[in-house]
């Protein structure tokens, strides 16, 4: 039998899930230990050729009260992340060219994500760049989606028409919710008017014939402090009204680097939603985007048919992926490296990798493919370049292998409702561990919460999907 997001899963980063899900992570882990003890693993598949890129563009008007991500605040003037997103791009392109590029033959990326910090702060011609840059590194397949995170505010009709002429396919907005009050507690620089100008231009630009607008997602945060069940119903329908194909719903998670993780530890930060609640507005959530034909594919995506990211798909399936830019992290050859989130220490990093001057440079890299690196240099330069991104790989970056690697891989399919069959396990970990996880799992979703079921139940009679994620 499949096993699916009703074994483990229970709503995304809900406070719940973060006192539960650990223990259930740690119990499927120490089965596996147990079961690894007693038999030897099956021969290790080598790690597919990547697919997927993710390049971080990190700068904001303002940094929002939950916010914890590596950003760089540069104010609300007109232009004024210009200066900055040039400089920033252009050490993109340095990292770019001192990381691994695929060997002619390899198949090309099939999604581009850039995400932040306010991507769409950065000049269109920049991020134009930045996709020719990848497609002569990594080749971009046909059909490739390209995401960029937009927030309200930050484009006009002729901004938005250079993004999608630079190679946008898919826009992932902002919003996080359409009441003025909840938008101001948080910290965000729009109001709920901006929102819904800025979904009316993404939805008209996509009307418009032979545009490369293929979908629009639009973000919301439920448990907002001062957010009821009525305001957070408004938001999700408000949002499923727009005629957006896919939309990402979020509980907040309060960070110790935020201002509200300081409002918190001082006890002043008031009127978050308690436990029931923040579960109810889960539920609500699930119900009323079903309602309006979005089904729930993974514990926080909802999305029309053809619709799904493929990008997110590929992270939940665990597959490697390439990442470029502040704090961003890669995952090649089984190994996660997580670049600087200072930016002087970024710019540290990429000089790490360059070596002599961007020299050219082969390692093993994932797939246990022959990896090349632009640039020329001789015997000498491509010795410095094997100490560069290989030597990162290796004193920076976390190997997953073994237990670690099967545990990450069904926590990460477990939250999608394709699930895993344990038939998908065995090749690579052997019948034993592969045995040994089902049962793990099987043990943990006894004791799932009544709540749970009964979500799991409504979505089964209003024709919740099953399919893989990503797919049609």
């Amino acid at each position: 039998s499949r096993l699916s997001s009703g074994v483990v899963a229970w709503p995304p980063r809900h406070r719940r899930m973060l006192a539960w899900l650990p223990h259930r992570r740690q119990r499927v882990r120490n089965a596996l230990v147990v079961a690894m003890s007693t038999t030897s693993a099956a021969a290790a598949m080598p790690p597919a050729t990547p697919r997927a890129a993710y390049v971080h563009l990190p700068f904001c008007r303002r940094r929002c009260f939950y916010c914890d991500f590596p950003i760089s605040v540069v104010g609300s003037k007109p232009g004024a992340a210009d200066a900055a997103a040039e400089r920033y791009c252009a050490l993109l392109h340095r990292e770019i060219a001192a990381s691994p590029s695929r060997q002619p033959g390899a198949p090309p990326l099939a999604s581009l994500y850039f995400g932040g910090g306010t991507p769409s702060l950065t000049p269109p011609p920049l991020l134009a760049g930045l996709v020719d840059g990848l497609r002569d590194a990594y080749g971009l397949a046909d059909g490739c989606e390209v995401t960029l995170e937009m927030d309200p505010g930050t484009f006009d009709v002729a901004r938005l028409r250079a993004f999608l002429e630079a190679g946008v396919t898919r826009v992932s907005l902002g919003v996080q919710s359409f009441d003025d009050k909840l938008l101001t507690s948080a910290g965000r620089s729009h109001d709920a008017a901006e929102a819904r100008a800025a979904v009316e231009l993404l939805m008209q630009a996509q009307s418009s014939a032979g545009s490369p607008l293929r979908s629009v997602s639009v973000d919301l945060i439920g448990g907002l402090p001062g957010e009821d069940l009525a305001s957070w119903r408004r938001s999700l329908n408000a949002a499923a009204t727009t005629g957006a194909q896919h939309i990402s719903v979020y509980d907040l998670q309060v960070e110790p680097r935020t201002a509200y993780g300081r409002w918190a530890e001082a006890g002043t930060l008031k009127a978050l939603p308690d436990e029931a609640l923040a579960a109810e507005m889960y539920r609500e959530a699930s119900a009323v985007l079903r309602a309006h034909g979005l089904q729930r594919y993974e514990v926080s995506s909802f999305g029309r048919e053809g619709h799904r990211s493929q990008h997110n798909s590929a992270y939940w399936r665990n597959e490697p992926f390439f990442a470029f830019g502040l704090g961003a992290t890669s995952h090649l050859d089984g190994v996660r490296l997580a670049r600087p989130r200072r930016m002087d220490a970024y710019e540290a990093f990429v000089r790490r990798l360059e070596g002599a001057e961007g020299a050219g440079r082969q390692h093993r890299a994932a797939g246990g493919q022959r990896l090349t690196t632009r640039g020329s240099g001789g015997a000498a330069a491509s010795a410095a370049g094997d100490r560069g991104f290989a030597a990162a790989q290796a004193e920076l970056g976390v190997r997953e292998e073994g237990v670690e690697a099967m545990t990450t891989l069904i926590m990460l399919q477990l939250r999608t409702t394709r699930g895993l069959l344990p038939a998908e396990l065995t090749p690579r970990f052997g019948e034993t561990l592969a045995a040994a996880a089902e049962g793990a799992c099987r043990d943990a979703a006894a004791e799932l919460p009544a709540e749970w079921w009964v979500m799991e139940a409504e979505e089964a009679s209003g024709g919740g999907d099953s399919g893989g994620e990503g797919a049609p």
